[in-house]
């Protein structure tokens, strides 16, 4: 019998995050706070997280953490609640991703510079950076493979020339990594047999996750030990994540195959 899909959450998000967020949504819900306010809060979470990890204060910074996680969720149950959206509210997401990541790597930086020196800092820092982003984005291509979910590039074009102005460039700011996430050009013709054989590493980059990553910074931060989340963001998690997307790769390209390219002619 065929495996039921997997939930495709991030455990910590299953398990705290969303359930937390869906206590926030109950008391915004009456109120007239939109959801691309919370998205502007959550980025000033974001910073304050990086300024907590700048002046080593432990504590609030991991409090600032597992806050962010919550508040991350809010934005999309509030708008799903209310029937709103558009590529608006994801493009400012996204952009709020940016901010949060590069706040959160600078403050990582002055903290571990304070014990190991700035260049130690820097080239543990940027390492567990470019970790996180890329798991992100393997996450991220991978789940919509496994779901089929897409962008509708055309959509997101006419969205961005509707609106105009600066709202308009945020739009059309997500376009690129819309693109890169390559989804598109897959054909998957038996979607349920495609989840069936991927399914392990499916598991393993739910496993491996930005909310992964922000939740082992936030325990760290609590035993006050920021260079070990950098020694394990570089090491541990980054073998995780090659070796997810070399199985991950080798189960597609098996035969039979279950994954094909859609013709340019198409």
């Amino acid at each position: 019998m065929p495996s039921r899909p997997l939930i495709t959450d991030e455990p910590v998000d299953r398990l705290f995050s969303r359930p937390v967020a869906g206590l926030i949504v109950k008391v915004l819900a009456p109120t007239r706070v939109t959801a691309n306010q919370v998205t502007c809060f959550n980025a000033l979470l974001g910073v304050a997280i990086g300024t907590c990890l700048w002046f080593a204060w432990a504590v609030p910074a991991a409090i600032c953490i597992g806050a962010y996680l919550a508040f991350d969720c809010v934005d999309g149950q509030l708008s799903r609640l209310r029937g709103g959206g558009g590529y608006l509210g994801r493009a400012m997401d996204g952009w709020g991703d940016y901010v949060t990541a590069i706040a959160v790597h600078i403050g990582l930086a002055g903290w571990i510079a304070t014990g190991q020196g700035w260049w130690a800092a820097g080239a543990l820092t940027f390492g567990a950076a470019a970790g996180m982003a890329w798991a992100s984005f393997l996450l991220d291509r991978y789940k919509r493979r496994y779901t089929g979910s897409t962008d509708d590039i055309e959509e997101i074009q006419r969205e961005a020339a509707e609106r105009g102005g600066f709202a308009g460039r945020l739009v059309i700011g997500m376009l690129p990594y819309a693109k890169r996430l390559d989804t598109e050009g897959v054909v998957i013709a038996d979607r349920a047999a495609y989840q069936q054989r991927v399914r392990i590493p499916m598991l393993m980059w739910l496993l491996n996750g930005p909310t992964m990553h922000f939740t082992v910074m936030a325990v760290c931060c609590v035993l006050a030990r920021p260079t070990l989340y950098a020694f394990i963001a570089v090491g541990p998690m980054l073998v995780v994540t090659l070796l997810t997307l070399w199985i991950q790769r080798s189960l597609e390209t098996r035969e039979p195959a279950v994954v094909g390219r859609r013709s340019a002619q198409s």
